[in-house]
């Protein structure tokens, strides 16, 4: 039995079918397709399909968790968040990261690495309540979900207890190891402590790296010796703001560095143009890394959305279509580039084969209304089907009515 996608356009507007095997959940054709009588069919008329969209670097743990508290800096966020986390059950955890989840995959996205914080305040709690709605994701099979241990703070005076929590986040099963070195009191000792980490567990490693617009502060360059002194696999940079705010040969000779070791970097536009620049009057930082430099040297670079409607960020759709499209406006991209930065990128940079819409690809999808990428992205309809290893898990229409 397949599924048909009938009547639907690719992103450069060409009209084709589209079957799935729901079976091996991968694209059987991409043209005209000959229906049979056991097909299952799907209407995406008027619609674009395109690679379903991955969410790249998500804060499950802190979504719609927003205490009213407008955050002018990383700072304030980071004091507001912590001040509440002790007091955050595990059924809170799980309701709203399930909720996250769920107006993800309806959004489009079918892939999600979340980042969840480890820390001496609650220990575990918001592990064991993640790993709970991972497992939950994958019995109910509408989207991957991999999680990242955000161990902090690994240098200062809680960073044996912070180790060990680590280790037994890796041993509950988290698929990530992950740090935020550019707000711990040792940066270097907290990269080190994080790359250790990984390489005892054999597990990929997503580091918050230089999430600030101070050029002093740049330790991504230590990232990348400790990388290659290890000669590890699997390596994220996320954020690398302060890359952004050196001279250009700088960054031409980091993002080469990057590209050689096998690091990419994720960046995450509508949460750092929020956050930075607020002191800034003339000329306020945009607060993204140097895209099309880290592009430009063959870097794999991708983005997520970072933080929703929580301490950091009181907006925020759990939508792709809303991280491409400011990430075109912001790095002055081509739409079809935004799309894949949101899709096949963080794939590739996350391990997993890449999604597109030919035959043999995995067959995680989302139809859209528009006629082609550039109307998807322009419009952001929130007419979508989105189809996960060949299988439909979710369909939105709206409607609108002028009444005069």
């Amino acid at each position: 039995m397949r599924l048909v996608l009938v009547g639907g356009r690719l992103g450069d507007g060409t009209l084709a079918d589209v079957s799935l095997d729901p079976a091996s959940g991968t694209i059987l054709e991409v043209g005209r397709v000959d229906l049979a009588e056991s097909d299952v069919v799907e209407d995406v008329s008027g619609m674009v399909i395109l690679p379903a969209g991955v969410e790249a670097h998500a804060h499950l743990d802190k979504a719609f968790f927003w205490t009213g508290t407008i955050a002018p800096d990383l700072d304030t966020g980071v004091s507001e968040w912590k001040g509440r986390l002790g007091e955050i059950s595990h059924q809170s955890f799980v309701d709203r990261a399930t909720a996250c989840v769920e107006r993800l995959v309806a959004h489009g996205t079918t892939t999600i690495r979340s980042h969840v914080d480890v820390t001496t305040i609650h220990g575990l709690r918001g592990v064991h309540a993640l790993i709970e709605v991972r497992d939950q994701m994958t019995r109910r099979g509408i989207a991957d979900l991999e999680l990242v241990a955000l161990a902090g703070p690994l240098g200062g005076a809680d960073s044996g207890a912070i180790r060990r929590l680590l280790d037994e986040a890796i041993e509950a099963g988290v698929d990530v190891v992950g740090a935020s070195p550019d707000i711990d009191p040792d940066p270097i000792g907290a990269t080190t402590a994080a790359v250790d980490a990984a390489v005892r567990a054999g597990r990929p490693l997503d580091l918050h790296t230089d999430q600030t617009v101070d050029p002093g502060l740049f330790y991504l360059p230590e990232l990348i010796r400790q990388v290659r002194r290890h000669d590890l696999p699997g390596v994220v940079a996320s954020h690398c703001v302060s890359l952004a705010t050196q001279d250009i040969d700088t960054q031409k000779r980091t993002a080469d560095a990057l590209a050689e070791a096998g690091i990419a970097v994720f960046t995450m536009p509508l949460t750092s143009l929020y956050l930075f620049g607020w002191e800034q009057q003339v000329g306020p930082p945009r607060g993204v890394t140097a895209i099309n430099v880290l592009r430009d040297a063959g870097v794999v670079v991708a983005a997520g959305s970072d933080n929703v409607q929580d301490t950091f960020f009181p907006f925020g759709r759990c939508d792709p279509f809303e991280t491409a499209n400011v990430l075109a406006l912001v790095a002055h991209l081509d739409p079809a580039d935004a799309w894949d930065m949101c899709s096949t990128a963080p794939r590739i940079a996350m391990g997993r084969p890449p999604v597109e819409v030919t035959p043999g690809s995995r067959a995680d999808l989302v139809a859209i209304e528009g006629a082609n990428i550039i109307s998807a992205l322009a419009d952001a309809s929130p007419n979508r089907i989105v189809v996960h290893r060949g299988s439909v898990v979710s369909r939105t229409r709206a409607s609108a009515h002028l009444l005069a």
